[in-house]
């Protein structure tokens, strides 16, 4: 097999090359389509580093600080340095993600030259396969959110270690480059001390002779890790919302549907029921390639072969049981949040790998009676897989579009939080609606947010002064309260406004804000389609007539563009009298 492979034509060396490039070219699209310059969630916590930073207050202290679990310390570097080079445009650190994404790919592609039979063709495939797992936008919280960095630079280090315990370069040195790697991963994520754990039997087992003095290198190695994890631990208290670590041993049932749910979700359609059987078939296999390198541990070439994929499919494994004793208090379905494929995809990834050398291994054992059927289950295996991904990117897409929609909406909410504070953030963008609004006046006061906070009541001060936007089409009184309802789109986008603000119409003309909508809530779901055939979702606001000063009042309605901070009149009005 291998000599058919190397001596592939060159065109299809060149044809397989380009497949291997077509996953995070196609994730590069997706990123600059459905990216959004504004901060989510944890990354409002980042707000008084750059405030710290602007006054020249900013400390070590600061950037070692806790965040939940983790010591972030060398993403908070990044974070703070690109933010403040780029006036905090998240987009970068987006970019700045998938780079490490390409980093983490050649890694993978390079430890498959020094472990795979074959050259060519072979290896270029495996790597395909791979590039669609490690670029899949199943990932979509990931590649939107630039902060969840801290997911991959764990995974990079482990890479980029194994890679250095295969180099040529002395012993020494191997260990100090490796050690000084794994505090970076230690310092970068809750999870990024595993390390420690997975790299030192790769660098015991990458030698093709005995390293002199091992039990001192393996000495200095345990003692580089305990002193890691005593820095880590200083003054570490357990977040106050984070469930009990003892939950897994009251609900093992639970505890075990968290963990194979987990590791199932790379290829799980963001379904548990699905995932679950996934996550036992990965684990299954993952076990097959550990008790093979146990059977023939004196075989040195494959085990030094097979330990590095084993590392990084024990990483995710190892992943695993830390999520799972941590949050399995929080739900079973908590699993399947896809930002955790982040830490999961590199079981599948490994395997990938790890296939074709147990493969080979069975395939040339002659005491292995059922040899022949081996590469036709493998053959199998590879293509389901291939079938599957269309699903996994569909999927993976659809999730990336509606996370734009959701942060669309939160942005227009928080440029308007002045005015017509929205609770419904709480739930979106950050659990504390008072401390949003801090921080994004600080951030609009330092020139960090694009566009500014709109601070004028009167709508005629941030009009776009087109028309065409929709229409104000139903108005009704249900007993106390007020409804109106409509459509509002933004035809230069062909989307759905990000906002409808409601304001009454003074006697001068003058039309002030008092209530915020946003498309598709409150209305039941109810759609309609335009005359260019785009399905838009309607609008609907209910409010008090306690909100108006005067009768009768003139309600009108406005589409509002977060890209812009304009608002645009929207046809007809609602006249209470």
């Amino acid at each position: 097999m291998s000599s058919v492979i190397q001596t592939t034509s060159r065109p299809a060396r060149l044809l397989a090359f380009g497949l291997t490039l077509l996953p995070p070219c196609f994730l590069a699209a997706l990123i600059f389509t459905y990216s959004v310059d504004f901060p989510q969630w944890d990354q409002w916590g980042y707000v008084p580093f750059f405030e710290e930073f602007s006054r020249g207050a900013l400390t070590f202290s600061h950037l070692f600080a806790q965040v939940n679990e983790y010591r972030q310390f060398f993403p908070n570097l990044v974070f703070v340095t690109l933010g403040w080079l780029t006036r905090w445009d998240v987009r970068y650190e987006m970019w700045a993600l998938f780079l490490l994404a390409c980093l983490i790919s050649f890694n993978v592609y390079r430890m498959a030259r020094l472990t795979i039979d074959g050259t060519g063709l072979r290896v270029l495939l495996l790597v395909f396969m791979a590039n669609l797992l490690i670029f899949s936008p199943s990932q979509s919280e990931n590649w939107l959110q630039g902060q969840q960095l801290v997911y991959y630079v764990p995974i990079a280090c482990i890479t980029g270690c194994i890679l250095v315990a295969h180099s040529r370069l002395p012993p020494i040195a191997r260990f100090a480059v490796c050690a000084c790697l794994s505090t970076i991963s230690t310092f970068s994520s809750a999870n990024g001390g595993l390390c420690w754990v997975v790299v030192l039997p790769v660098l015991l087992t990458a030698a093709r002779s005995p390293i002199a003095g091992r039990k001192w290198f393996v000495t200095a190695w345990v003692l580089g890790f305990l002193s890691n994890a005593a820095f880590y631990l200083r003054g570490y208290y357990k977040p106050w919302w984070s469930p009990s670590p003892l939950t897994a041993l009251v609900n093992p049932l639970q505890a075990v549907l968290y963990f194979l749910r987990f590791l199932g979700a790379p290829l799980g359609l963001e379904k548990g029921r699905l995932a679950a059987p996934v996550g036992f078939l990965l684990l299954s296999l993952f076990a097959v390639g550990c008790a093979l390198v146990i059977r023939y541990r004196h075989d040195s070439t494959l085990v030094r072969r097979m330990t590095p994929w084993l590392m990084v499919g024990a990483y995710s494994i190892l992943t695993a049981v830390m999520t799972m004793i941590g949050r399995v208090g929080l739900g079973v379905g908590q699993s399947m949040n896809v930002r955790y494929i982040g830490y999961s995809v590199y079981l599948p990834v490994s395997l990938i790998f790890l296939v074709p050398l147990i493969t080979d291994k069975l395939v040339n054992e002659t005491k292995f009676t059922r040899r022949r059927s081996v590469p036709q289950v493998t053959v199998a295996l590879a293509v389901l897989f291939l079938l599957w991904q269309p699903l996994i990117f569909a999927k993976g897409i659809q999730g990336m579009r509606e996370m734009r929609r959701k942060l669309l909406q939160s942005k227009a909410s928080v440029l308007l939080i002045d005015l017509v504070p929205d609770p419904e953030l709480v739930n979106t963008l950050y659990p504390d609606l008072s401390f949003l609004a801090v921080k994004a006046n600080i951030l609009d006061e330092l020139g960090f947010l694009r566009p500014r906070l709109v601070r004028s009541k009167r709508v005629q001060d941030f009009d776009g002064g087109a028309t065409g936007y929709g229409a104000l089409d139903h108005g009704a009184n249900s007993g106390k309260a007020y409804v109106v309802s409509g459509i509002a789109t933004l035809p230069y986008r062909r989307e759905a406004a990000d906002a409808v603000i409601l304001a009454y119409e003074k006697p001068n003309g003058d039309c002030i804000v008092f209530a915020l909508t946003h498309p598709g809530v409150g209305s039941g779901g109810q759609r309609i389609t335009s005359e260019s055939g785009i399905n838009f979702p309607r609008w609907e606001k209910s409010f008090s007539g306690d909100q108006l000063p005067f009768r009768p009042a003139k309600v009108t309605a406005w589409a509002f563009d977060a890209n812009t901070a304009k608002a645009f009149r929207l046809d007809g009005s609602y006249v209470i009298q």
